[in-house]
């Protein structure tokens, strides 16, 4: 921007929950903002920004193909859907218009990969000749699922996922009543994704590690814990435990060899878990991470969730 030397197509590539779409708004908004031609830096206040801000502003066109959904809890993001070739066609529609109060028109596709071979066609034709005065942003964390014709039309920014210590500031800032303790466990079980560790502490990740320890503490002392039953049967909290678990084994694994200054929660090591598996050789914690491994990609397939929730208990067994 400083050179001012704008490309006409971007594609902002890299994992969910680092801040792609913010920086698409942030952005766009540098070269919508009056301010900002003069200042360098959009002033937040006026109002191209804050309509930029909540996707209102009229020559921002904003594809997001997330379904929204409801729950007792208010309106939560849902599955993707396809981005078909009639949203594509109409975003050209709109980009070959005249701004309203801009010096361009801009287009901003998230979940680019979403797009139907028909919509990523049409997409490629205004890549190929794109109209005047506009700007087009896709965002995606699945590159390899997007026309490679698509790609090379377009300067790629690469985002990585951020240190633990600054994914754990930015949830303490926004996560309300989070102990330090718990950011930190958040900060690098989503892999330096606050956006990603947001949306889990929603959906009550915290509590559930608690309730697993508590739970896997008690099916330990049994004698015969293939006969134990799971107390969740749904795939997509059965997906979540299996990765907690994958968690637990993985610092159980690395308290033995020393290596605890890498493990992801403290409270593991504290756990009875942890005393009773402590016993055991690092190769037999392995075997039971690989069977870990082998049935969440079961799960993530055709397989019953409810055989998976049968089975897992038999497969804490060292």
């Amino acid at each position: 921007m400083s050179s001012g030397r704008i490309a006409g197509s971007y594609l902002f590539s890299g994992p969910q929950g680092v801040g792609r779409a913010l920086t698409a708004k942030a952005f766009i908004a540098a070269l919508i903002c009056p301010e900002s031609r003069e200042k360098g830096t959009p002033c937040g206040a006026c109002p191209a920004c804050r309509k930029i801000e909540t996707s209102e502003h009229p020559d921002v066109i904003w594809i997001n193909p997330v379904r929204k959904t409801k729950s007792s809890n208010g309106v939560k993001p849902g599955k993707n859907k396809n981005i078909k070739i009639e949203e594509i066609r109409a975003a050209r529609d709109e980009l070959n218009l005249k701004p309203f109060g801009s010096p361009f028109n801009a287009c901003v596709i998230e979940d680019a990969h979403m797009m139907t071979r028909e919509a990523s066609n049409a997409l490629l034709k205004i890549l190929e000749e794109p109209p005047a005065r506009s700007i087009i942003v896709l965002i995606t964390n699945k590159k390899e699922l997007m026309l490679e014709t698509v790609i090379s039309r377009c300067m790629e920014v690469r985002f990585r996922p951020l240190t633990v210590s600054d994914a754990k500031e930015l949830i303490m800032g926004v996560a309300e009543g989070l102990s330090e303790e718990d950011a930190f466990f958040m900060a690098r079980f989503s892999q330096g994704s606050p956006g990603k560790a947001l949306e889990m502490i929603e959906e009550g990740v915290v509590d559930r590690k608690d309730a697993l320890i508590n739970m896997v503490d008690g099916m330990i002392g049994e004698r015969n814990i293939s006969c134990m039953n799971w107390d969740t049967e749904g795939k997509d909290l059965l997906l979540e435990d299996l990765e907690l678990l994958l968690m637990f084994f993985r610092d159980i694994a690395l308290g033995k060899e020393g290596a605890g200054e890498m493990v992801i929660d403290d409270d593991v090591t504290r756990s009875g878990m942890f005393a009773f598996f402590e016993k055991y050789s690092v190769d037999r914690i392995y075997d039971i991470v690989e069977r870990l491994i082998e049935i969440k990609r079961a799960l993530m397939g055709n397989v019953n969730p409810k055989l998976v929730a049968q089975a897992l208990p038999g497969m804490l067994k060292p």
